[in-house]
């Protein structure tokens, strides 16, 4: 499960903005900071986790604090109005979060039934550990695949110059969303 961590990478398209329409780079740059700041959330609760002895209740703090870094990223998902372009891929990561939360939240639940816990990350072999391991494959792709979107419009920097190009045919952005490979 502590690949849990990592996937937030998808996490990749989430902002508030108080209600300003972002351009594409802006945007892309919003949601590279906002995937780094949810990667080390969940990578300091990881070692705090492994920190401590194993327990039923040092587990469930876990999953309560997990479940609130997920819903808090999802609620700057929902809240954020994407630009013109990346509407589709802003849905499709609102899909993906959203069953991954989901997945978590039933991962949670049957943390919450364990009457002992004896290793940090029993629940990975659990059927809700290992269906919440088969959505956070689909973060990772959908990661991968934004990341490669986002690369491709590096060519555009050689229009930049260009004055008959329209501006949204040079926006090149260059975003680290740190996909796992």
């Amino acid at each position: 499960m502590r690949r849990l961590g990592t996937w937030i990478c998808l996490t990749m398209l989430l902002t508030a903005c108080g209600g300003k329409t972002l351009t594409v780079p802006e945007y892309a740059a919003e949601v590279e900071q906002l995937v780094a700041e949810m990667e080390a959330q969940f990578v300091s609760l990881d070692a705090d986790w492994e920190a401590q002895a194993p327990t039923v209740d040092g587990a469930r703090s876990y999953w309560d604090r997990r479940l609130q870094i997920r819903h808090g990223f999802l609620e700057h998902i929902r809240d954020l109005d994407a630009p013109d372009g990346i509407a589709a891929q802003h849905d499709a990561a609102l899909d993906v979060f959203d069953r991954i939360t989901a997945a978590d939240e039933a991962l949670a639940a049957r943390v919450a039934t364990f009457d002992t816990v004896s290793e940090h990350w029993q629940w990975v072999d659990t059927p809700e550990g290992q269906a919440a391991d088969a959505v956070l494959e689909d973060v990772y792709e959908f990661c991968r695949a934004s990341q490669a979107e986002y690369d491709a419009t590096a060519e555009r920097e050689s229009l930049e110059d260009v004055p008959w190009v329209p501006p949204e045919m040079k926006e090149a952005i260059k975003v680290a969303f740190g996909c796992p490979p």
